[in-house]
């Protein structure tokens, strides 16, 4: 059902399936399936993600502003967690999400027939640091 093997209880109850705009932070102006990793495979020696939730998910946000916030904060920490911004259309068929009004986040697991090649981006911008 899920394209990760989730940990109990994963995803909360409190996601739900979303037919709307969101926006992905990625490395670069193409986008590519690599983009999609959930943080449980880029770090996959880091024990405390295999039963976190979260960490199998992807992030994305409710409006550009918002994933450019992101941005801003994680500089701030002196991390680069990406150069561009694109903006996809997420589906009732991709997967659940669960939305963090405060900061317009959302995390989403994609189901199993989610399928990158089929996840068009439709606007991609590139952040520039001042």
């Amino acid at each position: 059902m899920w394209k990760e093997t989730l940990p109990e209880n994963c995803p909360p109850t409190t996601a739900a399936e979303l037919n709307q705009d969101v926006f992905r932070i990625l490395q670069n102006e193409n986008s590519s399936e690599n983009d999609f990793t959930p943080y449980v495979k880029l770090y996959p020696d880091n024990k405390r993600y295999k039963t976190f939730c979260k960490a199998y998910a992807i992030s994305f946000y409710d409006n550009i502003e918002n994933a450019r916030e992101a941005i801003k904060m994680a500089s701030k920490r002196g991390k680069t967690i990406g150069n561009c911004i694109g903006q996809f259309k997420l589906a009732a068929t991709d997967g659940k999400s669960e939305y963090t009004p405060s900061n317009g986040h959302f995390s989403t697991w994609f189901y199993n027939s989610w399928d990158f090649n089929n996840f068009n981006c439709s606007f991609v911008t590139s952040i520039n640091e001042d």
